[in-house]
């Protein structure tokens, strides 16, 4: 039986739960790494670990459990990320007001979103790697639409340093495909528009309009913005051998907003 580890999988509003969700219907086991504790009773079946990605010596804890637990891993997926901060009094808070450029934020505010969202990747994924290579696998990286066109100034509950984070994802991605190939190891990337997730309802209560973190959601094309579900959906389908040559990919799933 395949092994999964999907990080940032605890929140029931997010898409990382779905994932979880997701893979366990298709027969895996699945780990799930995540600082909220608190949501780790809605995912019984799942064997939970609490671990803080933007630490390297979390991670390394982390995997360790998941191979004493089930003595492989297949799949990695990295679905951590936040425009704010990753701490459990983050998780639980509303974005902070003000727009956070790359001019006007603070050290702290780079490192930790940085930290969160690019860091993290890059540790999991190091420290995966080994148990991956061992028969072959996948990891799946969640990057943002926000990577392809950047956070206009004036926007709530996005920031100049998670654009670049999630574009430094994308650049990883195709490096650990490189990487990675000659041991059947697949690495893609996932780039989600605006998602109807938990962290959308908390930047339109404080908007109070229709203005998500990338802007205004009138600017999307469909006219819509995506579900958990639909993102969900495509992460688990790039952990399958339904995509087994697609590798070094990020695909987008944004609903036209940046080709518009």
């Amino acid at each position: 039986m395949k092994v999964a580890i999907v990080t940032g999988a605890a929140k029931p509003d997010s898409i990382g739960h779905e994932v979880a969700r997701r893979l366990l219907k298709e027969g895996t086991q699945v780990v799930v790494a995540d600082l909220y504790e608190e949501g780790f009773s809605a995912l019984r079946e799942c064997f939970c670990v609490r671990c803080d990605v933007s630490d390297p010596s979390s991670v390394q804890e982390m995997i360790e459990k998941a191979v004493k637990r089930f003595s492989r891993i297949d799949i990695l997926v990295n679905c951590v990320g936040g425009s704010w901060g990753i701490t459990r009094k983050d998780l639980a808070a509303s974005p902070p007001l003000g727009f956070r450029g790359l001019t006007n934020c603070s050290l702290e505010d780079w490192r930790t979103i940085v930290a969160a969202n690019l860091d993290s990747v890059f540790y999991c994924a190091r420290a995966a790697a080994p148990h991956l290579k061992k028969q072959g696998g996948a990891i799946v990286n969640v990057a943002s639409v926000a990577a392809r066109k950047g956070i206009p100034p004036g926007s709530e509950g996005s920031s100049g340093p998670y654009a670049v984070a999630k574009a430094g994802v994308m650049g990883l991605t195709r490096q650990l495909a490189l990487e990675l190939g000659p041991f059947g190891v697949r690495v893609n990337c996932v780039a989600p528009g605006v998602i109807a997730s938990g962290r959308l309802k908390k930047v339109l209560e404080i908007t109070q309009q229709d203005h998500g973190p990338e802007g205004s959601l009138k600017t999307i094309p469909m006219g819509r913005v995506g579900t958990v579900d639909e993102c969900a959906a495509l992460i688990v389908a790039l952990c399958t051998e339904d995509t087994s040559y697609m590798t070094g990919v990020t695909v987008d799933a944004n609903g036209a907003s940046y080709a518009a």
